[in-house]
């Protein structure tokens, strides 16, 4: 390494960041997008500040408490070190490319690239523990091939911290070291780094700072690893949820690009260091795509991935001909625009594909204004949960009815609503059905009046009920069956 000349210069990652921060807060108000509800349930989380969570680490609770405390309770303040995560991302691959190219050309292609991707870009928008994952991911990956290919033995502490912090968000990053090592056994000229003590060093630095979770899970049923296990199940898959797997991966890379990077990595490439990165992204696919054959793979699970396939392709754009080019810059377009529809359907007469962020503010304050003294909320999911701790119009508890049809979620694990005894509350779902245990768990319930949320062209998008119940009584709720 160089210092400073391997990476973005200081005043250039900061401007790059602070631009994109307030892109991001003033395009999703423009919008109209409020929290999704992962989001919603991560700030849940960070009211009730704990080592770990169910069924992601405690990383992206601790920031948005520590976002809260600094500049208060808001959408954007929610959102704001997912934001910085992003710009850090971009920071990383710029670097990483830089080191495997050694051309400043290729790491600003690769920064280009990655930014107008519209995965890594909407994962980019919000606060997901994905962009948190992609960019430790990217550091640890980075770091590896700086241990194996550039005479830096000190980087197995870095992969190693990326791993621990990266384990902070989500235990999927543990793919990282699995195949890293699973690739250092199998090529003859990389097993002499077994015997580097740095390599060994870094495992128990990683151990302590993925402790959190280790610990919290031990004294909570490993119900984390659990969940996480009941993906690696299979679930009965079919070829059309293959085909949609296949399609939506093409679409969220954006298709041009795609078939273009195929077009140039199809090869395998002739130095070491980089089919070092070649396999491991194959490896790494191959998974996925294995996995989608026998089960639903969400579209987001794949993605960090293709970060090292990124780095690769974007060292051969320098060499291109002047219609690979012009190849290159279509398929850019095609998925900004393919971003700005998904983003504005209205603007262009296109269905919604983002219903799950929009419309809640409204309708929740709308009941919330119908049933002002009620002490605790009681609701049928998590998703709903999240939106009504955040949108309702004052701090009040909140509930999930038992049922077993239901996966189990961080409020199983939160003190129960027999707290509540003899205490007024309100249940609201987007059914206007009741769960049948309704009736014994309240002395009477009274319908409010339905709300409904519509979308910006004024099509009908969700309708939430509720009833207004009084002096709680506790019974035995149904539990859920699954992780």
């Amino acid at each position: 390494m160089k210092g400073k000349s391997t990476t973005f210069s200081f005043p250039q990652f900061i401007t790059l960041t602070a631009f994109l921060i307030a892109f991001k807060a003033w395009f999703l108000s423009a919008a109209g997008f409020d929290l999704h509800y992962d989001e919603a349930q991560y700030w849940e989380w960070s009211q009730q500040l704990d080592w770990s969570y169910y069924s992601k680490g405690p990383l992206v609770a601790w920031l948005i408490a520590l976002s809260e405390v600094i500049f208060g309770h808001g959408e954007w303040q929610t959102r704001l070190f997912g934001w910085m995560a992003h710009g850090v991302l971009l920071g990383l691959i710029h670097a990483f490319a830089r080191d495997v190219w050694n051309s400043r050309a290729a790491a600003w292609w690769a920064t280009v690239i990655a930014l107008f991707t519209p995965l890594y870009f909407t994962l980019g928008l919000v606060m997901s523990t994905d962009v948190f994952l992609f960019t430790f991911w990217t550091w640890g990956l980075w770091a590896c091939y700086r241990a194996l290919f550039k005479d830096q033995p000190r980087a197995w502490y870095e992969a190693g911290a990326a791993v621990g912090l990266g384990a902070l968000t989500k235990l999927s990053i543990g793919l990282l070291p699995a195949f890293a090592g699973l690739m250092i056994l199998i090529h003859p000229r990389l097993r002499h780094h077994l015997r580097n003590p740095h390599l060994w060093g870094a495992l128990p630095l990683m151990l302590a700072l993925m402790s959190p979770v280790l610990i919290w899970n031990a004294s909570h049923d490993w119900v984390m690893f659990r969940h996480e296990m009941s993906h690696v199940e299979s679930a009965g898959g079919s070829a059309k949820q293959f085909a949609e797997f296949i399609g939506g991966q093409f679409l969220a890379l954006s298709p041009v690009v795609t078939l273009l990077a195929a077009s140039v990595l199809w090869r395998r490439p002739l130095g070491d260091d980089q089919r070092f990165l070649w396999w491991l992204s194959l490896a790494w696919i191959g998974f996925f795509v294995f996995k989608a054959l026998g089960a639903k793979v969400q579209l987001n699970w794949p993605a960090p991935s293709y970060i090292g396939l990124l780095v690769l392709f974007a060292g051969h754009i320098p060499a291109f001909s002047a219609l690979k080019r012009r190849m290159l810059y279509l398929g850019m377009a095609l998925g900004a625009a393919m971003m700005a529809a998904a983003y504005l359907p209205h603007v262009f007469g296109l269905p919604e594909p983002f219903k799950d962020s929009k419309g809640w503010r409204q309708p929740i304050a709308h009941i919330g204004a119908q049933a002002p003294d009620a002490r605790f909320i009681l609701t049928s999911s998590y998703a709903l949960a999240g939106e009504l701790a955040y949108y309702w119009p004052r701090r009040v508890p909140v509930y999930i009815t038992g049922n077993t049809w239901r996966r189990m979620n961080q409020h199983d694990l939160w003190p129960s609503i027999d707290r509540e005894a003899g205490r007024d509350g309100v249940y609201v779902s987007d059914s206007p059905a009741l769960p049948a245990e309704l009736m014994q768990a309240f002395a009477h319930c009274t319908p409010l009046h339905p709300v409904e949320a519509r979308f910006a062209a004024g099509k009908p998008l969700r309708t939430l009920y509720a009833q207004r119940c009084a002096r709680y009584r506790p019974i035995a709720w149904p539990k859920p069956e699954t992780y």
